[in-house]
């Protein structure tokens, strides 16, 4: 691979490896679930799974650049000017080989992590790699479909949480529909937000993507619609913490995750006016992120203090 393009700066916007520290925090619920419900933790597991699923992000992220800009049909616009391959002027073909090497890579600790724990775990592996190769691979990549946001929103805002339960537990406890559906109702605030995040994506997108062919929920929706379901889901996730506490599932003092709700709804206001990616979209980035970070972080509290 030529070294001469693949600079920090270029590894940086095409990972995205900024979002990582958000990996961190659903490895922190996935941890503090397991605790607080099963009472057990395997901290090498967890390790194991947290760095494949940090590489594995950042190789889709590539991916998903390498593949919008082959699949793109304004080549003028979109191609040339707003994906990186074609602002930066980078080898496509290197991009493509960047992107494989980091699958690669993320193939080690999860290979060990198999080893270490079983076929479900391998299950849920492959499951996760399917979604995000083809996330944007393939001749009907699924973030050209209205379906997108949803399988985005249940991959990572449970799905890797489910399986750092999993790990978390494996040879002590036995995977339970209960556990499944404890740590989803669990998970249910952060998928509820992170959807309003990719569907305010999409919103923001929507014109571009329907240029280059890509028909999101967003396209179905209209503007006006895709920013009612919006501040549905922002509002059911924002007091669904609520629902957890009175069922017993989370502890007391994840209740305060609540008073987040005006804050984030105040700080998307803008994106509810006006939806556009530069100006706007960015705050209900900066607001959803306050509750991705204090909901984990008040459930680690009232799991081990």
């Amino acid at each position: 691979m030529n070294k001469k393009w693949l600079t920090w700066p270029v590894f940086y916007e095409l990972t995205e490896i900024y979002t990582a520290p958000l990996n961190v925090m659903w490895f922190v619920l996935g941890v503090a679930i397991a605790q607080f419900h099963l009472g057990t933790v395997n901290w090498l597991n967890v390790a194991l799974c947290l760095v494949a699923v940090f590489i594995f992000d950042l190789a889709v992220n590539v991916s998903d650049n390498y593949y919008d800009y082959r699949h793109a049909v304004d080549r003028e616009g979109y191609a040339q000017n707003t994906n990186p391959i074609g602002r930066l002027n980078l080898p496509v073909a290197g991009v493509g080989r960047l992107a494989l090497s980091l699958y690669l890579i993320s193939l080690v600790p999860g290979i060990w992590l198999v080893l270490r724990t079983g076929w479900l775990v391998l299950a849920l592996g492959i499951l996760g790699y399917l979604v995000g190769i083809f996330y944007t691979a393939g001749p009907y990549p699924i973030n050209a479909t209205p379906l997108c946001e949803t399988v985005v929103a249940l991959s990572i805002a449970f799905m890797i949480q489910l399986t750092c339960v999993v790990v978390s537990t494996y040879g002590q406890h036995p995977l339970t529909w209960s556990i499944v559906g404890k740590t989803f109702l669990l998970c249910l605030p952060l998928t509820l937000i992170f959807f309003t995040i990719q569907l305010a994506n999409n919103t923001a997108d929507r014109d571009e993507d329907i240029l280059n062919h890509r028909y999101t929920l967003a396209y179905y929706l209209g503007k006006s619609g895709s920013v009612r379901l919006i501040q549905a889901f922002l509002i059911i996730g924002g007091v669904w913490p609520l629902v957890n506490v009175l069922l017993g599932l989370a502890p007391l003092v994840t209740i305060w995750v609540v008073l987040l709700l005006p804050i984030m709804w105040q700080g998307m206001r803008p994106f509810f006016a006006v939806q556009d990616k530069k100006k706007t979209f960015i705050t209900t980035v900066k607001s959803a992120s306050l509750f991705f970070v204090f909901y984990p972080i008040l459930f680690v509290l009232g799991t081990w203090l």
